[in-house]
């Protein structure tokens, strides 16, 4: 029987400082919250100078963005793995260039297409300002530029410019939104601040080379990169639905179905909800090319285990926090509109909390080959928002509380499960050694 496999946690921080992981982790992890620090702030700051209703619409814009940064997040995931399995470092910068140039064929008329439909689509959700999804769409053709090279500077571990593109986005989305709100400019402003965000996170994640127009390619060889771009992004891609669907649609199910106050209150507990998810969305972030290295044989899933670990200790230490203190950090991060929210907003944390674990399980097992997982948190996803909508239909005053708890405990079957498939193998092996 092999010391890994017996002992894979009392093995974790040597594999990772054998592999040179822990330097860049922690300093990723760092580098992150600080971010989702000030993105919280951003969110603090403006539910309370907005109030609830005009939050609600906020919400949903930034819900908008992060829903297609999201899809193409996908994008991020699989360029970060082809980077990571690629031992050429120049020939992984030629294909994150061309691949940037080609985007902007469909990127440029799809500005266009949002542009047209922003009356259809502020009506039908409800939103206030089609001409905030107007300068939004602007930003459109650099989306996916954005997400390539992020996923280059993922896959090469770049520490530098991972932390400049992460650091200068909310740096230009939270002091751009302030200065053009205080100057009167409303949701519009902050929808050019947002869009201008994006285009610093792009900027700051290339090289001076990168902006040169690429050298013309043969047919066979774009169409071969393209083909192994869609293979390697399609389980991402059905990750990154599943995790629209359990972190964004509330909003959606909120504005369409509740009231503008009680749709604010929803957007509150997505902002929570957010933090907890977001706080350690960069341990998939480094799990994922430093598992996509490793040989076939080595299966055992020891730095997994070792960050579920300390995602579940930060976890509780901060219910103990929370539970208490539940009223007056609402206060501080929401303001007294949410009051309402001090005894469910533990609810909301914890469903984040878990679905990082749920999110990092499917990274680990999609970097194996094994795309399956992703499937298995779409499904859980998809149960989730038909499940909330049949709630919100039979029963419509159940209550937040109630809604908020059944949603937790569909992300807690979802994690168990992808955990037991990656575990019992390993227990099936020790059986037989």
């Amino acid at each position: 029987m092999s010391r890994s496999l017996k002992h894979p946690l009392q093995t974790s921080f040597h594999a990772l400082r054998s592999n040179a992981l822990v330097g860049p982790a922690a300093v990723l992890f760092i580098s992150a919250n600080i971010a989702n620090v000030a993105n919280l702030a951003f969110n603090m700051v403006f539910a309370r100078v907005m109030g609830p209703a005009a939050f609600a619409d906020l919400t949903l814009l930034l819900t908008l963005k992060l829903g297609v940064l999201s899809f193409l997040g996908a994008l991020q995931f699989a360029f970060a793995e082809m980077a990571a399995k690629e031992k050429d470092i120049t020939l992984s910068h030629r294909r994150a260039q061309s691949l940037s140039w080609q985007s902007l064929k469909f990127s440029i008329p799809a500005m266009f297409i949002i542009m047209a439909l922003a009356n259809y689509v502020s009506t039908a959700l409800n939103f206030s300002s089609p001409a905030a999804l107007c300068i939004l769409a602007l930003a459109v053709p650099f989306f996916l530029p954005m997400v390539i090279y992020r996923g280059l500077t993922q896959g090469l571990i770049d520490l530098p410019k991972i932390i400049l593109s992460i650091q200068s986005e909310w740096i230009i989305r939270l002091f751009g939104s302030l200065i053009l709100w205080k100057m009167e400019f409303g949701l519009t402003g902050i929808a050019v601040a947002v869009g201008l965000s994006i285009f610093a996170g792009f900027i700051f994640s290339t090289r001076k080379d990168d902006w040169n127009r690429p050298q013309p390619q043969r047919k066979a060889t774009v169409d071969g990169q393209t083909k192994a771009l869609g293979i390697a992004v399609m389980p991402y891609l059905i990750l990154q639905i599943a995790q629209v669907l359990v972190l964004d649609s509330d909003i959606i199910l909120a504005k369409v179905n509740f009231s503008a106050e009680t749709a604010g209150l929803v957007a509150g507990l997505l902002l929570i909800q957010r933090v907890f998810f977001f706080a350690f969305l960069s341990c998939s972030t480094i799990l994922q090319p430093f598992v996509a290295k490793q040989q076939d044989t080595d299966r055992s899933p020891k730095e997994l285990l070792m960050l579920l670990g300390a995602i579940a200790i930060i976890t509780a230490l901060a219910l103990v926090i929370i539970l208490p203190n539940s009223d007056l950090i609402v206060r501080i991060m929401l303001g007294d509109e949410y009051a309402a929210l001090s005894s469910i907003v533990w609810i909301s944390a914890l469903t984040g909390a878990v679905f990082i674990g749920s999110h990092l399980c499917a990274i680990y097992q999609i970097a194996k080959g094994k795309s399956f997982a992703a499937m298995v948190v779409l499904f859980f996803g998809i149960i989730q928002l038909l499940s909330l909508f049949a709630v919100n239909h039979f029963l419509p005053d159940i209550g937040l509380q109630a809604y908020f708890s059944f949603k937790l405990m569909i992300q807690v079957a979802c994690t168990a499960i992808l955990l037991g498939g990656i575990l019992m193998p390993l227990n099936r092996d020790k059986q037989t050694t």
